[in-house]
């Protein structure tokens, strides 16, 4: 009867606090579009570039060079050779095919613009002073999924057709790669570079588990914008893969203790544990690759609910063996 009581008097914690937010929200005066650079710049005439280009560079300012430059890398407009570069790339059979399909996975982006509106509103409550970016849609020639400049966030399109997309299988991408290269991972990829951008790795230590509970930040974070999106998405992670972290959480915290790994700066030992792999062998073949950045943020999950720290009190601290020590985890 306990027990009721107290799971009855939780849920009506958890609903008036979801009633709160969403008024609080719905006083938020914010709607994010985003424009979009694909057309504009696949609009031009290839052969009638240097009377076209200018209207396009007055638009875009410092995004456009910084397109040209840093993500289809085709030198700066001022080089003498740039026009020759940027007909090759808007002629490029490849290319032109990955724009042809972005207009049918993408005909308009209402829904995506109203998707980061409502998750930049969660933004403004958390950190109210902070501006909103610039969003900007591209064709990346499968370079880059999202690029971050002062006031600006650019999410390539052509690296969100879907996992099934059969040029994804024909440039060599592995399918473990692939599988989230999906619209809807659009989302949950933009919130976790925006906070790769605004708090990035800073440790004395440059051990594993400052890498790992970094990680578990940047997921964390990226949970309070989006508090609908799936876990799916959130991770990366298929169902599976995650009923197989919240199955395996004790052993592969043990496993990492006992093997004296946390506390590792080894490049290769960090690279293992927290890049995109098919798999984590040294856990298990059904865990997924970055499955110990999932450890991180059940680690940072924990010190929030033991802490009163603000997100972005969280986000600022960077002593993470102190957060590991406050979130008393001990899952096994």
């Amino acid at each position: 009867m306990k027990n009721l009581i107290f799971l009855i008097t939780l849920l009506l914690i958890v609903c008036v606090g979801c009633q709160c937010d969403r008024a609080k929200l719905s006083k938020i005066d914010l709607t994010v579009e985003v424009q979009r650079f694909d057309r504009d710049l696949f609009a031009l005439n290839p052969d009638s570039l240097k009377e076209q280009l200018p209207v396009l560079q007055q638009k875009y300012g410092e995004f456009f060079t910084l397109y040209c430059e840093g993500i289809i890398d085709i030198g700066n407009p001022v080089d003498a050779d740039f026009l020759e570069h940027l007909r090759d790339f808007l002629t490029n059979e490849v290319v032109v095919e990955s724009y042809d399909a972005t207009q049918e996975i993408f005909p308009d982006v209402e829904k995506l613009s109203e998707q980061l509106t409502e998750a930049f509103k969660h933004y403004k409550l958390e950190f109210p002073s902070d501006s909103i970016p610039q969003v900007i849609a591209y064709v990346s020639g499968f370079n880059q999924s999202i690029m971050l400049m002062d006031g600006v966030i650019g999410i390539g399109l052509d690296k969100y057709l879907g996992a099934d997309y059969e040029l994804y299988t024909q440039l060599g991408f592995y399918k473990y790669v692939a599988c989230n290269m999906y619209p809807n991972k659009i989302l949950s990829d933009v919130m976790h570079a925006l906070a790769e951008g605004k708090y990035p790795l800073q440790s004395a230590q440059d051990d594993l588990l400052s890498y790992i509970v970094w990680e578990g930040k940047l997921f964390y974070f990226a949970k309070q914008m989006l508090p609908a999106e799936a876990d799916t998405s959130i991770f990366g992670f298929t169902k599976g893969q995650l009923v197989s972290c919240e199955s395996n959480e004790g052993y592969m915290w043990l496993h990492l203790i006992e093997n004296k790994l946390l506390f590792s700066s080894h490049p290769f030992t960090i690279a293992k544990f927290t890049q995109e792999r098919p798999f984590t062998q040294e856990f298990s073949r059904e865990a997924p690759g970055r499955a110990a950045n999932w450890l991180g943020y059940r680690i940072v999950q924990q010190y929030m609910k033991r802490t009163d720290a603000t997100l972005d009190a969280l986000m600022r601290n960077n002593d993470y063996r102190k957060i590991l020590e406050d979130s008393g985890y001990n899952p096994r």
